[in-house]
């Protein structure tokens, strides 16, 4: 039987803040995601600065235009770091890139346990992620269940699970390994998925 780990239960840290865009904002953002329904392209994994389908390891779909929104949601995550670095103990890094997309998780989407700082389909030169941040929202009341965000700890045998809850960002370092998880809407509908923008800050 092999001996327990001194990292089990210790977590990586972990920040929650609600109503980050309001009810207003968070309108808007689900207006603009429906709206382009027809844009979203299957989610992809990182290979060699291209990007591949792996639907064993991540099933979702994915926009990467965010028009308008990119550039206030940008600023407006940026506003953040500087506390979140000192919440979190990390030495202040000057940002050299952030990345953004939005993705879309409908009946049967996934993503399995990874990190951040391993994965996504585009490679920033010069940019390491450093933060993750993942706004949810979605229809009310909601319509899928499932698709929480589970952190592992730092020994990978014990999880937090995080509610995606509509117009919460999550905000955790990038090098933490977590996962989504399988998320279940029944009626297939696109507008009753679990939509969230993923916002990485990197240096």
């Amino acid at each position: 039987m092999p001996e327990p780990s001194f990292l089990g239960g210790r977590f990586p840290p972990h920040r929650i803040i609600a109503g980050w865009l309001g009810s207003a904002g968070s309108a808007r953002l689900l207006a603009y995601a429906l709206a382009a329904e027809a844009q979203f392209a299957p989610t992809r994994l990182a290979q060699e600065g291209t990007g591949r389908l792996e639907t064993l390891t991540r099933k979702s779909s994915v926009l990467k235009d965010l028009g308008a929104f990119a550039g206030p949601l940008r600023r407006k995550a940026l506003a953040l770091q500087s506390e979140l670095e000192a919440d979190f103990e990390m030495a202040h890094t000057p940002p050299n890139s952030t990345q953004i997309e939005l993705v879309a998780h409908g009946d049967g989407a996934f993503y399995r346990p990874h990190t951040d700082t391993f994965t996504g389909d585009q490679y920033t030169p010069g940019g390491r992620r450093r933060l993750t941040m993942v706004y949810y929202f979605h229809r009310e009341p909601r319509r899928f269940t499932g698709g929480r965000l589970r952190i592992f700890d730092l020994g990978g045998g014990e999880t937090i699970d995080v509610e995606p809850v509509h117009d919460s960002l999550l905000v955790f370092p990038s090098t933490a390994r977590h996962e989504v998880e399988l998320v279940s809407c029944p009626d297939g509908e696109f507008a009753d998925g679990r939509f969230a923008v993923n916002i990485w800050l990197c240096g």
